[in-house]
């Protein structure tokens, strides 16, 4: 397994944020997290990522257990995309993509010409070689996660944490992010797990998903044994529905109960 997750418990001071949390995960997966707002999706995360330490249990990355890693050694084996990105400084894309390349530069070294042709093939790869040398601040909120996607794949990690990535982008640009996605997932052959609001998202481009409510697991596996109508509405409240497609796409849609519109109260 590339990414196993066993058992682990985490908490802000007395206030539990989830429990007992076990997921395994192969190298050509990528994995959609879902819950609703609050229900740990973030903090596991971070915790996978080794910047918060649950108070029990263990995470493996290829076998390594990475509770005593530097981070250093943390950033050869996962990348993140945070949900918001911002720079105190007036960097260009393409250096922002270059710092994810600490892990293997020198100390007090510069990136080569080798590390910036990389850099620079990375985000023709991501379709945004025209922002390379555009400063990073003054690009939309869209264009910044795009940029950020590149900065995850330059760190050439087998494992990639993205959380919302979607969040900035309109319909068209959703589409072409989490398609890029799965494209380099297989390509790769890394494991990527993605939190992700949109149901239809998850249907469409994950292999598999895991749904929290409450900081537990309620469900977890092959995304079309687990999203179905029962499951969905025990996560995400019982005003939504699950329709196939003549194409035989699941699409989740609000579920309506008068002319008026008025949708089924949120189960909590």
């Amino acid at each position: 397994m590339g990414l196993v997750v066993n058992n682990i418990s985490m908490k802000y001071g007395k206030t539990p944020v989830f429990s007992n949390i076990s997921l395994k995960l192969d190298s050509g997966t990528i994995c959609g997290l879902m819950g609703r707002n609050g229900a740990g999706k973030t903090t596991l995360l971070r915790c996978i990522n080794g910047l918060l330490r649950p108070f029990c249990g263990e995470i493996f990355i290829m076998g390594k257990n990475i509770r005593n890693m530097t981070r250093s050694k943390i950033a050869g084996l996962i990348s993140v995309v945070p949900q918001i990105n911002s720079s105190p400084f007036s960097f260009s894309c393409v250096d922002m993509v270059l710092m994810a390349g600490v892990s293997r530069i020198k100390s007090w070294s510069s990136p080569s010409k080798k590390e910036r042709s990389k850099a620079e093939k990375v985000l023709e790869e991501t379709g945004i070689t025209h922002l390379a040398y555009r400063a990073f601040n003054s690009i939309s909120g869209g264009e910044q996660q795009l940029v950020m996607l590149a900065r995850a794949l330059f760190q050439e990690t087998p494992v990639m944490l993205l959380d919302e990535p979607n969040s900035h982008l309109d319909f068209v640009n959703q589409h072409r992010i989490m398609s890029l996605i799965k494209q380099l997932v297989k390509k790769r052959n890394i494991i990527v797990l993605i939190t992700l609001h949109d149901p239809n998202l998850v249907n469409y481009y994950c292999d598999e998903v895991v749904l929290l409510k409450n900081g537990s697991i309620v469900a977890s596996g092959k995304t079309k044994a687990i999203m179905t109508d029962n499951t969905l509405a025990s996560v995400l409240g019982n005003n939504i529905q699950c329709d196939v497609t003549k194409k035989g796409i699941c699409v989740v849609t609000p579920k309506k109960i008068n002319d008026q519109g008025n949708f089924l109260e949120v189960a909590q």
